[in-house]
């Protein structure tokens, strides 16, 4: 017994101030949320508390009055000019009016409540006492070690196994107690009119949270921020002369600075999807401004840009950064952004030929450099799936190969093909490389590296089946066709992008570009402390 409760005191030595640290994380998270709240705003605290070292005092101080509720009535010391009344009270039965407080806050009480009906209640209770908004947490159901136990997958065990177990767990729980962990799919199920996002570790967060903004007038610019592109442009139809003619209802403008995104290891990625992308090509097409690029990155790219400060410098500089890599759709989710789809390069060219067809965009395709004829091909695809497209020219051959002279014929002509869109499928890093060092001296308005989207849509590359593709296994079907190629890409810097991750969680290493803005870090007005 005595060697059960060493071994409790270590790894609890190590354990707590993690959990301290993700529970100070989320406290900071929801004080970002409601910035923009008045100082006069009240707080429910639903199950509240000082916190392990005084984390929650810190929330307190940022509202005029704190009602703390809980089963228990526990003493707790609260610092001159915090005023913190504390209720006992069941969270599933709250005894206050509709809308009594401004905002509800309740960390890690919704799994204790009982079963799911009992859940309902509280998450019903939760939003009637709410005028503003509410901020409710709870452990991931599917983490392996949750901070009540810390005993691998102990919410899965039979209640016969839970009850022995529990006298040795060398989380906080020392005794048998129901728990009822909510996978995210409960939770939005809970609280359906609520943004759902993860938190704590990257990829596989620890905690679900769920909040809501009852008032639309708060403009929330955070890591949980919906605001996109207009989801629809007016068409850009040509004539037989190409002659532009302009709907007469224009689009809403979205500037590019004020599209969400968010941050990657230093890199700086659009949370948009096929969608938004097609509609903002449109619109760069429309206003015939500056080349624009658009480049489709995924976990090999991040990882290029640890190894290439250069590189990553040129991510940056891109116009639109788009997630074409389940891992990157993983960590946007995990920041709140809704994205369903990966920006996958051969879906983008295809929605964007759709949506298109006939209305007189001009392509040249430049790529598929391991065979000659394979932009031909995939020119001739195209303009018989989408009848109306306009293929102005195409071009392939090693970049390695190119003379400064050769180089410059190939940009001259591409400049006099006059393409609306420039395709651009040499593979990452190089494409983003050439459309960065070649954008400034063409007179085309948008530039888009796709990748393998020539080899996959032209029929040299079969491509993985799209259950493979939108659960993060297409790398397993690309290794297997072509692994002396890709074996690098997907073993080495797979788990070199794994490790990186973890090292900036646990922050033992920053990986935020020298000089340059950190990405979408909830810009804005100034937490209040």
């Amino acid at each position: 017994m005595e060697v059960v409760s060493g071994l409790r005191d270590r790894f609890l030595h190590w354990a707590r101030p993690l959990h301290r640290k993700l529970r100070r994380q989320k406290v900071e998270l929801f004080l970002r949320i409601v910035r923009d709240s008045s100082m006069e705003d009240t707080l429910l605290d639903v199950g509240g508390g000082p916190g392990i070292d005084g984390e929650f005092l810190g929330l307190y101080s940022s509202f005029s009055r704190v009602v703390a509720v809980n089963l228990d009535t526990q003493q707790f010391q609260v610092p001159t000019g915090i005023h913190v009344k504390k209720v006992k009270a069941d969270g599933c039965d709250l005894p206050f009016e509709s809308e009594s407080f401004d905002w509800v806050f309740s960390n890690a009480v919704i799994e204790h409540v009982g079963n799911f009906k009992k859940q309902k209640q509280f998450a019903d209770e939760i939003r009637r006492v709410a005028a503003k908004g509410y901020f409710v947490t709870t452990p991931n159901k599917f983490f392996p070690l949750e901070p009540h136990t810390f005993l691998p997958f102990y919410q899965f065990l039979p209640t016969r196994i839970q009850r022995r177990l529990a006298p040795y767990s060398p989380g906080y729980l020392k005794q048998y107690e129901e728990i009822n962990l909510l996978s995210a799919k409960q939770m939005q199920e809970l609280f359906p009119e609520a943004r759902v996002m993860s938190v704590g570790l990257p990829v596989f967060g620890n905690s679900l949270v769920a909040w809501h903004l009852k008032s639309q007038n708060h403009n929330i610019n955070a890591k949980g921020s919906a605001i996109g592109f207009p989801s629809a442009c007016p068409s850009l139809r040509s004539s037989p002369e190409n002659k532009i003619h302009v709907a007469t209802k224009t689009c809403n403008k979205k500037r590019l600075e004020d599209a969400p995104h968010f941050g990657v290891l230093g890199v700086r990625i659009n949370a948009v999807q096929v969608p938004d992308v097609v509609a903002l090509m449109e619109q760069w097409i429309y206003d015939r401004g500056p080349c624009r690029s658009i480049a489709a990155t995924s976990m090999n790219g991040i990882v290029e840009a640890q190894h290439d400060p250069s590189f990553k410098e040129i991510l940056n500089a891109t116009d639109l950064v788009v997630p074409d890599g389940m891992p990157l759709i993983w960590l946007g989710r995990r920041q709140g952004h809704r994205l369903s789809r990966r920006v996958y390069g051969p879906d983008l060219m295809l929605a964007f030929c759709e949506k298109t067809s006939g209305q007189g965009y001009r392509h040249f395709f430049y790529g598929g450099e391991r065979e000659p004829d394979v932009p031909e091909r995939l020119a001739e695809i195209l303009k018989i799936r989408f009848p109306g497209t306009q293929v102005v020219g195409t071009y392939s051959r090693r970049l390695s190969s190119l003379t400064s002279e050769e180089d410059d014929e190939i940009l001259a002509m591409i400049s006099c093909a006059a393409p609306d869109v420039l395709w651009v499928g040499l593979g990452e890093p190089r494409q983003v490389r050439w459309m960065h060092e070649h954008k400034d001296r063409l007179r085309v308005p948008v530039i888009v590296g796709v990748g393998a989207a020539f080899d996959m849509l032209s029929g040299r590359r079969k491509q993985a089946p799209r259950w493979m593709r939108e659960h993060g296994l297409e790398w397993s079907f690309r290794l297997l066709q072509e692994p002396r190629r890709l074996w690098r890409r997907y073993l080495v810097y797979g788990t070199q992008f794994i490790a990186y991750l973890a090292l900036e969680s646990l922050r033992l290493k920053n990986f935020q570009a020298s000089g340059a803005q950190p990405p979408n870090r909830m810009s804005g007005k100034q937490v209040r402390t």
